[in-house]
């Protein structure tokens, strides 16, 4: 069939950003000119999309083009366990990890839009297929799942990240589909789901606050590079990890470069067998860092066998912010210069905070033509003023209200400057 065209907002963010293409099943991918690449998330655009016509004409096309769509996304997702999941394959143009995963975010979008289909054409199969894309979302993290309960309460990852992410946009655009899900379904383990999920948010709120860039945060945790260095001789690196305090400690192996993990960079060090060695004195720790543990401090453990007596300076690699481009941070600062003995030694080092207020991203600016908008801030707000109607929370219209000052003082702000102060499409 000829799918019909999208709405004037959907057609515009297409133009400017998605580049949407169906491909000969109907699923909806990304135009990369000289590929149509298939994105999980862009089935729910465009469904949501038609459902929306679909309502407010009453013409069935949209109804029909809706359910050719979800029939491909369906076709598209694999059983996993109890559930059925749409997944970010490991040579996906989108997919930055190294390996195959499964986004909850997306799963929840699922999860609702199916629930809508099913109650706008009455046919079982959606209802069925979004129960278990739901089902998805109590797998346990450990078991290839999206499912982390914290030391404050149960959360839902967006993407696999150790430590968790507890991105914020997606989190709360997963639990508002949730309560829709929920609420179209009659689902009793939903509801309690989501309003278990919001009272951990409400409990972090305060990590994601970024008062000295007049922002909100996008995730809790962050990358950056410890660099070490022996001051006299090699030292063989036996075992090295990071402890974020109530997450858990979470080891780095030799590895290449790889995003949102922990791994000692295998060009600065010399490996012989088994065994690890810092190359000409030093050594490079990818290290993924986490604000959940505030203000307890993050930790370097580091195991470590030297010839003679020496020290170990630590530095690390300041991160920065830029709210338009992400540039790479250039400086490293001390951390400490610790004395070790011959043979072998067990280093401790706690990271300040004073050195990480860009840790945890603040939120950027997304180019759309020629402007350069914010989008996660405002989602931000938008949520969490959706659910203090809701849940009448304060803990919700207090950083609501706090956020939304925040963009009034951009215009003062030279870090924002030509920057639009409005979100994408508001008039």
């Amino acid at each position: 069939m000829e799918m019909p065209n999208f709405t004037p907002r959907l057609e515009t963010v297409s133009k400017d950003r998605y580049k949407i293409k169906f491909m000969d099943d109907g699923y909806p991918g990304k135009d990369l000119g000289d590929t149509v690449a298939c994105h999980p998330i862009y089935g729910i655009y465009v469904i949501r999309d038609y459902l929306f016509q679909y309502k407010k004409t009453k013409d069935i096309n949209y109804q029909k083009a809706a359910i050719k769509v979800a029939d491909a996304a369906i076709q598209r997702m694999e059983r996993f366990k109890n559930s059925l999941v749409f997944w970010y394959k490991a040579d996906s143009f989108f997919n930055s990890t190294s390996e195959a995963y499964y986004s909850g975010l997306t799963q929840a979008y699922y999860a609702e839009v199916l629930a809508q289909l099913y109650t706008s054409t009455k046919i079982d199969k959606y209802k069925e297929a979004a129960k278990k894309i739901y089902n998805s979302l109590k797998i346990p993290v450990s078991e290839g799942g999206v499912f982390h309960h914290s030391s404050k309460g149960p959360s839902i990852q967006e993407y696999p990240m150790s430590p968790n992410g507890y991105v914020l946009n997606g989190w709360l655009s997963a639990i508002s589909s949730l309560k829709n899900y929920a609420d179209l379904l009659q689902a009793n383990d939903a509801t309690v789901f989501w309003r278990e999920n919001l009272n951990t948010v409400c409990r972090l709120l305060p990590l994601y606050d970024a008062p000295l860039f007049a922002n909100s945060r996008y995730t809790l945790n962050g990358s950056s590079t410890i660099k070490i260095n022996a001051t006299r001789g090699n030292v063989e690196l036996q075992e090295v990890n990071v402890n974020i305090p109530g997450e858990g400690m979470f080891e780095l192996v030799v590895d290449s470069k790889k995003n949102y993990a922990n791994y000692i960079d295998n060009n600065s060090v010399v490996q012989r067998g088994q065994k690890t060695f810092t190359k000409n004195h030093s050594a490079l720790l990818s290290v993924l860092l986490s604000r959940f543990s505030y203000p307890e401090e993050n930790e370097m453990i580091i195991r470590l066998v030297s010839n003679e007596a020496s020290s170990l300076k630590i530095a690390i690699l300041r991160p920065t912010y830029s709210p338009k481009i992400n540039k790479p941070p250039q400086k490293y600062v001390s951390l400490e210069e610790i004395p070790i003995h011959k043979g072998e030694n067990l280093v401790k080092v706690n990271i300040p905070w004073k050195h990480l207020d860009a840790l945890a991203t603040p939120t950027t600016f997304k180019q759309f033509g020629s402007k350069w908008h914010n989008v996660y801030h405002f989602i931000h707000i938008n949520r969490l003023e959706e659910f203090y109607a809701i849940t009448k929370d304060k803990r919700l219209l207090n950083y609501s209200k706090k956020w939304k000052k925040y963009v009034n003082s951009w215009k003062d702000l030279p870090l924002y400057k030509g920057l639009e102060l409005k979100p994408y499409n508001k008039k």
